[in-house]
């Protein structure tokens, strides 16, 4: 799935919450998405696997370009995930190449650059290196990953994900069914709010509550002391953004949020969309609240949502209807796909401490 919180989430948010939305990183600069031919601006590359705009290896800022690993100084590295030893290597085509799309012989300049002990411009890397799978993708928790037969991106066969069995969460939020009959066409019509009124519930949809072992309740959702409870979504750039947010009547207690994000390609009638982070899923969900003086994100949700109906046209409001599973919610650094806070963080949150 594409970043979609980078594009929207401050003009989401700060649209419910009244501030100003933080100003983002410029296509092409440093820190921002690469131009749509994979380049940047003049002395950055463009990491293809997290689209960002980053300073070479000369530059002076510490940045998430991959680098060499030495396996006699590696603290994390072990003798049996060697990938040089014999039999951990691919073939130059090997279909589990990220980004490997076509034969050496079809890649152009950069193929033909390819193997020549250098790093040359347009390459992610050169034949030979190889990083630590998490540098890759937070999904993986261990290993290393090859560079790939064209020098365009990391072979992952060998990286190793967190198994969800083996993972619990903090708490869960229990299956809902819920009709959005007014989806505001997009992010402006949003912000005039001109179904306010009819978005403020008696009663949240989202529910969930995680306690001690004494039995002392430490955090619900919603806050137990909200009165009122606002459900909004609207719907910009083929991205659908939904938003729970439960306040008191003054207006004193307005956390936590409960967000959802959803690529309207797979929004279609009876699909059901796995829930999760990172880019293998088509929706996201993630909890914020306030603390230190910012928002922040609190927690991630896992499970699934299915499409009961769906109506979204361009040029008008929409409705939305789902129901979902029981949400698995869990701390952003311990997730069925790994340690999520890189993403996160690459797409503009703050993570709460």
């Amino acid at each position: 799935m594409k970043k979609i919180f980078l594009i929207l989430f401050a003009l989401f948010v700060f649209a419910a919450c009244g501030d100003d939305p933080a100003a983002e990183a410029v296509q092409g600069a440093l820190g921002g998405s690469c131009y749509p031919n994979k380049t940047c601006d003049d002395g950055l590359i463009c990491m293809e696997n997290r689209n960002l705009c980053v300073k070479g290896s000369d530059g002076d800022t510490d940045t998430a370009e991959p680098t060499n690993h030495d396996p006699n100084t590696d603290s994390g590295y072990s003798s049996d995930n060697d990938p040089s030893e014999s039999g951990d290597t691919v073939s130059d085509n090997d279909n589990t190449d990220s980004g490997d799309s076509a034969p050496d012989d079809e890649q152009g300049e950069t193929g033909e650059k390819c193997g020549n002990g250098t790093k040359d411009a347009g390459e992610v890397c050169e034949k030979g290196d190889y990083i630590k799978c998490e540098e890759v993708s937070s999904e993986f928790v261990s290993n290393f990953a090859l560079c790939n037969g064209t020098c365009n991106g990391w072979n992952t066969e060998k990286c190793e994900k967190a198994s969800s069995s083996q993972i619990d969460p903090v708490f869960s939020l229990a299956p809902v069914t819920y009709e959005l009959n007014y989806l505001y066409n997009g992010s402006e019509a949003f912000k005039e709010g001109a179904n306010h009124d009819n978005e403020i519930k008696p009663d949240a949809p989202f529910k969930g509550k995680m306690t001690l072992s004494t039995g002392e309740t430490v955090y619900e959702i919603p806050n137990p002391y909200a009165t009122m409870h606002w459900m909004s979504a609207f719907y910009e750039s083929g991205i659908l953004m939904f938003n729970q947010t439960s306040f008191d009547a003054d207006g004193s207690i307005d956390t936590p949020l409960v967000n959802m994000a959803a690529d309207i390609s797979v929004l279609k009638q009876g699909s059901e969309l796995p829930m999760g982070i990172s880019d293998s899923y088509s929706l996201n969900f993630w909890i914020e609240d306030f603390y230190n003086g910012e928002d922040c994100v609190l927690l991630v949700g896992y499970g699934t949502l299915t499409v009961d109906s769906v109506n979204i046209s361009a040029g008008s409001a929409g409705h939305f209807k789902f129901t979902t599973s029981e949400i698995g919610l869990y701390n952003v650094t311990v997730t069925p796909e790994g340690d999520v806070t890189s993403y996160l963080e690459a797409a503009g949150f703050t993570i709460c401490k």
